[in-house]
């Protein structure tokens, strides 16, 4: 008995032990000069940052910074008082995490992996201990229960100690599944922020500092940039439209922006600041045996040294109460405050005010293909840069749908924009008698009569002005005729620079119904077949 006493007790004390030390605490430092001020582009950034000397310092160094910044355009201003000499800067690999992010992740990760380790360790103890014990039991072993003294007691202790070992494998192997859920969730978090920056850069700044100040550091950084988001809300009763704008930001710098004075601006900063410039282009005849050996010969002539084909189709572009500066190339907005901007791209929305526009209504009817009105608002847009960006409409409070707005798609300072069908407008469409035959002396020509008529009510208490659109046939040869006769006449050729497109512009009081016709006669030689006919 002594000796399974002495067995169980040295089980129970070893499996009492501490199995881990505490894994340490994740260490994040951060760079030296901390990010004070931003001003994001389209596609790109400009990161500032600011540190402190004292008078009679000789050097600056800034160090924890993301190398993967363009180093060449980094520029250095100082406070007065303080004389910048040279710059110097270097690489080196990074070992630590570069946000705080990143770092509390990184900690919840090995803390978690070791949890599973303990889990391993103890599953393992248990089944020893459960071995030892069915060892204890077993035939072979029952004189030394016999010589305990009390065998009854002996065999009920080793099965309390065999359901002790069942549960504590029970219980490791359940924590482990919940802790690698646990794991594969922080890994996948993990690798979802973790920034693509395999270095960490150090720059080292000559000064000679005759009192106390300031040196700032700016450069561009790629990968950050902003996206306008709109959102128009039209009052009918009113005729007014509340132009809102917001922008999406976001930034993959592998650093947090926290706190910092945020600019938004519409310009694009580019490394060449000039266009391109003309090349001479030669044309030349060849005979058949040199043209394969000469063509190369002229085609590098044909272009500018170091420059390829693709690379000469290519257009360049940028890669993503406030205060609003315009100047003459570009819109600058101010954010009031300060921002904070995580470094794992996700997208943060911020205000950028908005303005209230008076606009005028028209009802845009196409009746050729199909049967309805939509409302369309048409005011004079601001002056200042508006970005290409999503437009979310609201009419009367209510959401209609979201579009792709371009303010120069219908000409400079135009603001144009659709609010849904109006189910109050009912359109008919009554197709005339489609007639052919053949003119001309001795049936030289064939021809065809079109004739269509359109009919709008209008069933709203106040009187509304719409437009009906009509895409008449263009002749695009010679030998085709083509007499167009309008009832009542149009009020637009060529609407807004469509060919054959024409308008009728008309008041429609309430209960008020008006009809429109197009008579079309089409000829054209009866031995040449024509398209473009319904």
């Amino acid at each position: 008995m002594k000796t399974f006493a002495h067995a169980s007790l040295l089980v129970l004390v070893l499996l009492s032990l501490p199995l881990f030390a505490a894994p340490p605490a994740a260490v994040f430092s951060a760079p030296s000069a901390p990010v004070t001020r931003i001003v994001l582009y389209p596609g790109s950034a400009l990161v500032e940052r600011a540190a402190r000397v004292k008078a009679g310092a000789e050097s600056l160094e800034i160090t924890g910074l993301p190398a993967n910044f363009d180093a060449t355009s980094v520029r250095v201003e100082a406070d007065g008082g303080i004389e910048i000499g040279e710059l110097v800067w270097r690489d080196s690999a990074r070992s630590g995490p570069l946000n705080a992010e990143e770092a509390r992740l990184e900690a919840t990760v090995r803390k978690l992996s070791d949890r599973l380790k303990a889990m391993d360790v103890e599953r393992k103890a248990a089944e020893r201990e459960l071995k030892y014990l069915e060892a204890l039991a077993s035939p072979g072993q029952a004189s030394a229960v016999e010589a305990s003294g009390n065998p009854a007691r002996a065999l009920e202790v080793i099965r309390q100690g065999s359901l002790q070992a069942e549960r504590r494998i029970l219980e490791a192997e359940t924590q482990k599944r919940d802790l690698e859920k646990e794991l594969k969730a922080a890994n996948e978090d993990l690798a979802r922020i973790r920034p693509n920056v395999d270095s960490v850069r150090t720059l080292s700044v000559r000064l000679r500092a005759k009192n106390d100040g300031e040196v700032r550091l700016s450069y561009l950084f790629a990968d950050a940039g902003w996206r306008p988001a709109y959102r128009a809300l039209l009052d009918s009763g009113r005729g007014t439209l509340r132009l809102e704008l917001a922008a999406q930001i976001a930034q993959r710098s592998g650093e947090d922006w926290s706190r910092v004075r945020l600019s938004l601006s519409t310009s694009s900063p580019r490394r060449s600041a000039s266009g391109p410039q003309p090349y001479p282009w030669n044309v030349n005849l060849l005979d058949d045996a040199r043209r394969n050996k000469a063509f190369a010969a002229d085609a590098a002539a044909a272009m500018p040294a170091g420059m390829s084909r693709s690379q000469m189709r290519a257009t360049q572009g940028p890669l993503f109460e406030v205060e609003v500066e315009q100047s003459e190339y570009a819109t600058e907005y101010a954010i009031p405050g300060t921002v904070s901007l995580p470094a794992d791209g996700r997208k943060v929305a911020v205000s950028l005010g908005g303005l209230d526009i008076p606009v005028k209504l028209e009802l845009e009817i196409v009746p050729r293909l199909e049967k309805a009105a939509y409302l369309v608002a048409r005011g004079e847009l601001p002056d200042g840069v508006w970005p290409a960006g999503e437009m979310r409409l609201y009419r009367n409070g209510a959401f209609i749908g979201a579009t792709n707005w371009n303010a120069n798609q219908n000409g400079r300072k135009v603001l144009l924009l659709p609010f849904g069908r109006d189910d109050l407008i009912q359109v008919a469409h009554q197709p005339g008698e489609d007639q052919q035959g053949k003119s001309g002396f001795v049936g030289q020509y064939a021809e065809r009569r079109i004739t269509d008529t359109y009919d709008v009510t209008n069933w709203h208490r106040r009187a509304v002005d719409i437009v009906v659109l009509e895409s008449s046939p263009v002749g695009r040869n010679d030998a085709v005729e083509i007499e167009r006769r309008f009832t009542p006449a149009v009020s637009e050729e060529d609407w807004r620079g469509q060919k054959g497109v024409v308008a009728w512009k008309h008041t429609l009081d309430a209960g008020q119904d008006a009809s429109f016709t197009a008579d079309y006669r089409i000829r054209w030689p009866k031995d040449r077949q024509i398209i473009g006919l319904p």
